[in-house]
């Protein structure tokens, strides 16, 4: 009797509305969890994640993923070999830098530039050091090659600063820097140039190609040329390492690295995508029933047959095999 009594009580109990029933009966909102009031903060955070995760990578498509899929492909050598510099030009004027081998800025507009032409030897530069070969020794892969900082030939300061570039690379003085920067006017100056040195005429001299009418600027530029020229028995071949494409014989680099490249081009592409995959799978886990529905029924279903009983499991597989024949049964 007494057992009678308590199923009773039991059965009412469950029969009695919950908290939650019962503020729904009358009205009430019911209290939301904690991660009811926090879902619609991470929501915004995750659509906000994937949206600028697009839009770095947009961004990063031309600036990194593009140069560094050029760099590989171009396949530069690992080691650097030994570039002779050969010519060194300034121009100042759009119409005169058609080229340039060093630009701060990529989507700039060149209006000074310095063109820089070099052999290249396949000779690495550390054995040519070593074993201090001379330059007349070296056998060159290429001759007059367009010299750039990088496969681009152009970047943003700190990284790419043209000015040290020209003084490294170049035939300049730190104190021509000044005089070449107040150029104003479209003209092009002839550095240096491999061959001269050794010839009765001007060589290492600015000379100017297009040069203003007016006389105290003319009588400057002889003034140079001829302070130049008594110095072209010091001037020998300035010889430093360069990486050459093996892919194009006519691009020669002066700084390169696969690894770096590497990591650059993967970290490029895995991070923003990541971030853009992972933010939409919640989105879309949380805001689509449909899908939500079903990864809960797989998850229901593998659940239950993890902890099905294997003597059921078995009898369902023969459930399910087709009668067999007497002459079948006779085999056996």
């Amino acid at each position: 009797m007494a057992e009678t009594v308590a199923d009773d009580e039991k059965q009412m109990r469950s029969r009695q509305p919950s908290q939650d029933e019962g503020s729904r009966l009358l009205g009430e909102p019911a209290e939301d969890g904690f991660c009811e009031r926090i879902k619609p903060k991470v929501s915004l955070c995750l659509g906000t994640t994937a949206v600028l995760s697009f839009m770095v990578f947009l961004f990063l498509v031309p600036f990194v993923v593009d140069p560094a899929v050029s760099r590989l492909i171009a396949r530069y050598a690992p080691e650097p070999g030994t570039c002779a510099l050969h010519e060194h030009v300034f121009a100042a004027g759009m119409s005169k830098c058609t080229w340039s081998s060093c630009r701060e800025g990529c989507t700039s507009a060149t209006t000074r530039c310095h063109q820089i032409t070099v052999n290249y030897s396949l000779t690495p530069y550390q054995q040519y050091q070593q074993d201090r070969m001379s330059p007349e020794s070296l056998e060159w892969a290429g001759t007059v090659v367009r010299f750039l900082v990088n496969t681009e030939g152009c970047g943003y300061p700190p990284f790419v600063n043209c000015t040290t570039f020209a003084l490294k690379y170049g035939h300049i003085n730190p104190e021509d820097i000044p005089e070449i920067n107040d150029i104003k006017q479209p003209v092009t100056r002839e550095l240096y140039r491999h061959g001269n040195d050794t010839s009765p005429s001007p060589t290492v001299s600015p000379m100017l190609l297009e040069a203003a009418s007016d006389s105290t600027q003319q009588t400057t530029a002889v003034d140079r040329r001829e302070r130049e020229v008594a110095d072209t028995s010091e001037v020998t071949m300035k010889v430093f390492p360069c990486y050459y494409s093996r892919a194009y014989p006519d691009r020669v680099v002066a700084d390169y690295d696969w690894h770096h490249t590497i990591k650059t081009l993967v970290a490029a592409v895995v991070i923003p995508w990541t971030l853009f995959v992972l933010s939409c799978t919640v989105l879309c886990y949380w805001y689509c029933p449909a899908l939500k529905r079903e990864f809960m029924v797989d998850k229901r279903k593998t659940a239950a047959i993890k902890n099905e009983n294997p003597q059921l499991v078995i009898r369902r597989k023969l459930s399910k095999r087709p009668f067999s024949t007497d002459e079948e049964d006779g085999d056996y």
